[in-house]
């Protein structure tokens, strides 16, 4: 096996409050799609190793809750040494036979400190026999895509005899079913419903993102006035202390003592200060308590936006940076809750990322959507694309897992 196809995606995990929970982190899990002579417990083993030991899982899910899937077999292993229990739950998948093994060896992981979880959890004449089961299991999984109406009322009135259990919905792909299942005493929630909300009629910009969108505007004046920008720059104080700690902290050969936000950007340029200046403004927006769904589109849109920049990079194109913005702005639209119309007027794109973003096909297309394939691990569509583009699974996994250090890398 090849450790160069190391493929690492997560989907957040948000609570009530609409605060991240935690991740399930996503390996290759279709591997008959997709590397067809791997064995899968062998294959999930060393991903695991290479994901927690060699890119390290706070570059996968920084402090957060870990949840990771698990086999029977993989279960039987005795790798369990090298995770951290006050960071991962173990998800046993709904194939999982339910033996008093297994029983010993949950209640082992228990004591250890591990939290588990049923995943995709559906009536099995099994958890009547081996009921005790519920006595270590921290969280049901139910598949909102999977169950009927009539199945989640069973399951949930079945869970409800174990009240110390979280009850957790995924796969919710709208706010329909996220208002339903919470009325319904879930806890927690996983899906693409937070990519899709209600477009709401004159919602207001917050202040301090309409300032962030008039800097990047600044920004992009020709000829640029240095002294403006710094002006409005000094208007954010939280963004003018990011923009200067990331200076002092990536390797842009510039002395470490930076006295004032206008050296800052004599130093590095008008092109690396527009490009953190956008960064750190979509990192902004999703910050503070409640902005769980907001704070996982920007990490998305950032991850998309490095995942793109590199491939362009790997094919020889000279203009990565214009695939950077495309991926970056390409959920702005639900991050900001507004037509493509109104959004358009506010950030000034060129005209080939804003035809990209709307879903027109342009010459940066195909990236985005190998990007997009890889988060939500479309196994045929990323066969299809890397094929059609003339890209390695190694160079497409090299690529996504600096994109998703270079990520987690902005939150510490």
């Amino acid at each position: 096996m090849n450790d160069t196809n190391i493929f690492v995606g997560r989907q957040p995990i948000l609570d009530q409050n609409g605060d991240i929970y935690g991740y399930e982190l996503l390996y290759r899990n279709s591997h008959k799609n997709f590397f067809p002579n791997v064995n899968p417990e062998q294959a999930t083993i060393s991903l695991l190793v290479n994901t927690f030991l060699t890119i390290g899982i706070d570059k996968v899910a920084g402090d957060n809750l870990s949840f990771i899937n698990f086999t029977g077999e993989l279960l039987a292993q005795d790798i369990f040494a090298s995770l951290d229990p006050e960071k991962v739950v173990i998800e046993v998948l709904e194939n999982v036979e339910i033996t008093p093994s297994l029983l010993t060896k949950l209640r082992l992981l228990k004591g250890a400190g591990f939290k588990i979880a049923l995943d995709d959890f559906i009536l099995q004449e099994q958890y009547s026999v081996h009921s005790e089961l519920f006595k270590v299991v921290d969280f049901v999984k139910v598949d909102y895509l999977d169950t009927t109406p009539v199945e989640r009322v069973e399951i949930e009135k079945f869970i409800k005899q174990y009240p110390e259990i979280i009850m957790l919905a995924e796969k919710i792909e709208t706010e329909e079913q996220f208002k339903v299942a919470k009325a319904s005493g879930y806890k927690l929630f996983q899906g693409y419903f937070f990519s899709k909300p209600e477009i709401v009629s004159g919602n207001e910009i917050p202040s301090n993102v309409s300032l962030h969108f008039q800097i990047i505007e600044r920004l992009h004046t020709e000829p640029p006035n240095i002294d403006a920008i710094t002006e409005l720059l000094m208007h954010d104080i939280s963004l003018s202390y990011k923009l200067l700690r990331l200076i002092n902290t990536l390797a842009f050969g510039v002395p470490k003592r930076i006295s004032s936000i206008k050296q800052a950007i004599v130093l590095i340029g008008l092109r690396e200060t527009k490009r953190w200046v956008q960064v750190l403004a979509l990192r902004e927006i999703g910050q503070g308590p409640g902005n769980g769904r907001t704070q996982a589109l920007a990490d998305y849109s950032l991850t998309r936006a490095k995942t793109c920049e590199l491939l362009a990079k790997q094919d020889g194109k000279k203009n990565p940076e214009e695939y950077f913005f495309a991926g970056m702005f390409s959920l702005i639209d639900a991050i900001m809750m507004r037509d493509w119309d109104e959004i358009l007027q506010l950030i000034p794109l060129s005209d080939e990322v804003a035809l990209t973003v709307k879903g027109e096909r342009t010459e940066i297309t195909p990236y985005l959507q190998l990007a997009i394939a890889v988060e939500r691990f479309d196994w045929q569509r990323i066969e299809q694309l890397i094929t059609d583009m003339g890209i390695t699974q190694a160079e497409l996994s090299r690529c996504t897992v600096e994109a998703h250090r270079w990520t987690q890398s902005l939150q510490h």
